[in-house]
């Protein structure tokens, strides 16, 4: 998982290396989001033998990744999906807001996701939202919504800036699997390592990781013969490979080990 994070972190910083951000906004023109195009169908399953206990058996393999980062939006007016879609900012038109609704939100590009934190405040009689994210929304705002509170207008209290942010309705984050993707069996499931980063194979070909507090992806891939080609989008799409093996009930992934666990722990 480090070299991996590594590798998004700098994919990360080439694709906004020629955003020069403000508090809420930068200089970028917009960043064609795209995803693998075909839609799920019947899976090819290669078969490993890998060496399990009971316990491990028993262990739920699979989850509905739907359920990962969805933000309650019964708790505070802004928790949801957002988009800026006028004034500062508005060029980052690939980049996706959530914020959780406690306090916690991250900041989407293409299936790259990057944790962050917010908060409601009043000081001085005045409405402040307060976002910290690597990038984009990065500060103190005074803000007022429309009636509906489909939209919400953000002054920057700092430089007096404006941005418009447009609530997004039925917001997925997670790729289009392929179409006959290759799965070996064995690596059905999810892992974590002793950093507490998280692997996750599904059955559908849709890979997902978490580097807890850091980011998270999806990914689509497939696995034959100890090697993975996994593929993540965010200025566009890019194919990685990796590869694992086992050492007894260990999960070597490009030879950083990894337990099995429950996949009802990622949600």
């Amino acid at each position: 998982m480090k070299r991996l994070f590594i590798k998004i972190t700098c994919a990360a910083l080439a694709v906004l290396s020629a955003v020069s951000l403000t508090a809420c906004s930068g200089d970028s023109s917009s960043k064609k989001e795209s995803s693998t195009a075909s839609a799920q169908t019947q899976t090819t399953v290669s078969q490993t033998t890998v060496p399990q206990t009971t316990s491990a058996k028993d262990l739920k393999k699979e989850t509905d990744l739907k359920k990962l980062h969805v933000p309650d939006t019964t708790k505070d007016q802004f928790a949801g999906y957002w988009k800026i879609t006028e004034g500062s900012g508005s060029q980052l038109k690939s980049f996706t807001f959530c914020f959780y609704g406690n306090q916690k939100s991250y900041m989407l590009i293409g299936t790259m996701g990057y944790f962050g934190t917010y908060k409601l405040e009043e000081k001085d009689g005045k409405p402040i939202f307060s976002s910290k994210l690597p990038f984009g929304l990065d500060g103190d705002y005074t803000y007022e919504f429309n009636k509906e509170r489909t939209s919400v207008v953000l002054t920057n209290i700092s430089d007096k800036s404006k941005s418009t942010m447009e609530r997004q309705e039925n917001f997925n984050s997670i790729p289009k699997p392929d179409e006959n993707p290759t799965v070996d069996e064995a690596i059905i499931g999810a892992w974590k390592d002793d950093t507490g980063a998280y692997l996750y194979f599904g059955s559908d070909g849709i890979m997902y990781t978490n580097q807890v507090g850091v980011n998270f992806s999806f990914y689509t891939y497939s696995a034959k013969d100890g090697k993975i080609s996994q593929t993540y989008t965010m200025k566009e799409e890019t194919t990685e490979e990796a590869t694992y093996s086992f050492d007894g009930e260990k999960f070597l992934y490009n030879n950083y080990e990894y337990q099995r666990i429950s996949a009802d722990e990622l949600v």
